[in-house]
């Protein structure tokens, strides 16, 4: 098949067509996400004048996502709050609250849930002549939780949308494109 430029019929991945799915927060929300990365860890061997290397573990790095915190129904400044407290965390007000805490448990299923950055493209000749998007292929993250989050910050001299944004570790991640085994399409 041709290079894109050539051939009409290929639409190449634009960084804005994408959908997070996260837990059952609102995707309008979303204003960047990260992918997924992984590095491979190495293990060196020294021989005489020589060094040798090999492959070890592979370890995923975190993502990072940021929101925009529209308020009302969608107050994602109390939803990300009230997801800390899912994951098990309490404020210590009382001395028997300070006898809980967070657990992976907590944390991936009721903290964070599932984790779905979705690739919107156009799959098929009606989607590309209707313009309408569909998921492309989408990285699921598995036992995903927060290790940070912030809740931006105010400032008089900006006039811009209040901004929010975590960043998740999360055990592994899988991709699954159209055509696959698992492949689940959600747009």
């Amino acid at each position: 098949m041709g290079a894109f430029w050539s051939d009409a019929r290929l639409e190449p991945k634009r960084k804005y067509r994408f959908q997070l799915q996260i837990g059952s927060d609102p995707a309008y929300v979303v204003t960047k996400v990260k992918n997924p990365a992984a590095k491979i860890t190495e293990t060196p061997h020294k021989f005489l004048n020589h060094t040798f290397y090999y492959p070890g573990r592979v370890e995923w790095d975190p993502i990072d996502i940021s929101f925009v915190d529209p308020g009302g129904l969608d107050d994602q400044s109390k939803n990300l709050y009230d997801k800390l407290y899912s994951s098990g965390y309490f404020a210590p007000d009382a001395l028997n609250e300070g006898m809980f805490g967070i657990t992976k448990y907590a944390a991936t299923t009721v903290g964070v849930g599932n984790v779905r950055i979705n690739q919107l493209g156009h799959r098929g000749l009606q989607s590309k002549t209707s313009g309408l998007l569909e998921s492309i292929g989408y990285w699921e993250l598995t036992n995903a939780f927060f290790t940070n989050i912030t809740w931006g910050d105010y400032d008089y001299n900006g006039e811009e949308m209040l901004e929010c944004s975590v960043t998740i570790r999360y055990d592994y991640a899988d991709f699954f494109k159209p055509g696959d085994s698992g492949f689940v399409p959600t747009v």
